[in-house]
């Protein structure tokens, strides 16, 4: 007795297999879909940051002394130009109330905020060769990236009311603005920063009466920004207190909080950050200060389009885990389905992306998985009742249908999984393999002849 392979398993198994590769058509459609909401998304929220204000960072306050520089040419000729010596304070405390709000343009969210920002500190006498600067010109000034949206800051010198100002010429101080990068493949926000604008502090000023001496100031203003404000501690010792009612925060860049609180209130986060740790000398000029900066994000927390994203990268796993389990089911069942029968299922599948997008623009993203999924698992497990399977047993329907639910199921607990995702991804896979092996164990693979 001779035995040949089953040529009709065969065949079917290449058909599924050409069915799964053309699978990928509509579900890189689906993918560009969810990247084009992305992209309008960001584009909404481009205009609401434009009029109200975008990402801040601050760096201030700083003491600026001018001196003369001597420049010899070529000819032997001597010119000179006024340089600023920039000095950072000894102490400084700051302590800011994020107001925080959402602000809407058609149903895309972006958080704002008005920093109410107070700093108290003092500024040592200087210990660097004074004889060639102009103690007499001195003036403060306060570094920040975005003006905008600042109001007419309160200060006060030893005591003394003074006036700050928009100043004649642009910072010489280093800073890269961290920005946020919304197509993190973690579901939190990521910070990078633009290697390319690397002076983008602005500064406003004061003159001050300094005799070197030490000196305390006070100095306290309202700013706008959105989606998150940045600091760089400037002085010997800092302590910075930021607090809002906002709930979802985070906080990232070269510091995190001693102590942070968070509750259904709000949070409240306490930094201690001394010159030891910031790397920042007394003495600033041309100083980079990025290496000093850190950050706190006010963040929505469920993007719908990003978790719609991760979820396509499973697509094509499930199809191929669907159209298996249909392999599976029907030379088990010796009842046959049809190709194009499979390819109606995939494009179903295929559809829960969109349907999961559209409607998680209206409600939580954890309805609208739910509403998506009942949908498409029931419109499958229907067809599969009325027209692929039609004298199939109520049982076996059920069966359909929980398995697709548990499929479903399965791709939800990945989503929220992030550290675990790999593992538990990969004992998935594991059980499925064996079910498929322990269901096809009786398959007769091959015809006696």
């Amino acid at each position: 007795m001779t035995k040949k392979l089953n040529i009709s398993i065969i065949w079917k198994a290449i058909v599924i297999g050409v069915l799964i590769l053309l699978m990928l058509i509509p579900l890189t459609f689906v993918k560009g879909a969810i990247k084009g909401r992305l992209v309008y998304k960001e584009e909404a929220a481009s205009k609401i940051i434009n009029s109200w204000g975008g990402e801040i960072a601050i760096a201030a306050p700083i003491l600026n002394i001018p001196y003369p520089q001597k420049h010899v040419n070529e000819k032997k000729e001597v010119s000179y130009s006024t340089q600023y010596a920039k000095f950072a304070p000894k102490d400084l405390d700051v302590k800011v109330n994020m107001v925080s709000q959402s602000r809407y343009i058609g149903i895309f969210e972006v958080p704002v905020f008005t920093a109410q920002v107070t700093m108290k500190g003092s500024f040592d006498k200087i210990s660097s060769d004074l004889s060639a600067m102009k103690l007499n010109e001195s003036f403060v000034t306060l570094e920040i990236n975005n003006l905008k949206g600042i109001s007419t800051p309160i200060f006060t010198w030893k005591g003394k009311n003074y006036d700050f100002a928009p100043s004649v010429y642009n910072s010489s101080l280093k800073l890269r603005v961290p920005y946020t990068y919304e197509y993190s493949p973690r579901s939190s926000y990521a910070k990078y920063y633009r290697d390319d604008v690397v002076n983008d502090l602005k500064s406003l000023s004061s003159k001050i009466d300094f005799n070197n001496d030490t000196s305390e100031f006070a100095i306290s203003f309202n700013i706008k920004g959105s989606k998150s404000i940045s600091f760089v501690p400037l002085a010997k010792e800092n302590l910075y207190q930021i607090y809002s009612t906002w709930k979802n925060p985070n906080f990232s860049g070269n510091f995190i909080p001693d102590t942070k609180t968070i509750n259904s209130e709000g949070f409240d986060a306490k930094w201690n950050i001394n010159y030891m740790a910031s790397g920042i000398p007394a003495r600033l000029d041309n100083a980079d200060l990025s290496s000093a900066l850190f950050t706190t994000s006010l963040l929505i927390p469920v993007d719908n389009y990003r978790a719609a994203e991760r979820a396509t990268k499973y697509g094509i796993l499930f199809i191929i885990l669907t159209f298996l389990a249909f392999f599976v089911f029907e030379i088990t069942s010796k009842k046959p389905i049809h190709p194009f029968q499979y390819l109606l299922a995939g494009l179903a599948m295929a559809i829960f992306y969109i349907l999961l997008v559209s409607i998680s623009e209206f409600v939580s993203f954890c309805w609208a998985y739910l509403i998506a999924a009942a949908a498409v698992v029931s419109m499958i497990t229907a067809y599969l009742k009325f027209s692929v399977l039609k004298n199939i047993a109520l049982k076996h329907t059920l069966v359909i249908a929980a398995a697709l639910s548990a499929l479903y199921g399965y791709l939800y607990i990945l989503l929220q999984l992030q550290d675990m995702a790999l593992i538990f991804g990969s004992i998935g896979l594991f059980i499925g393999l064996a079910i498929v092996m322990y269901a096809t164990r009786n398959i007769a693979w091959y015809e006696e002849q």
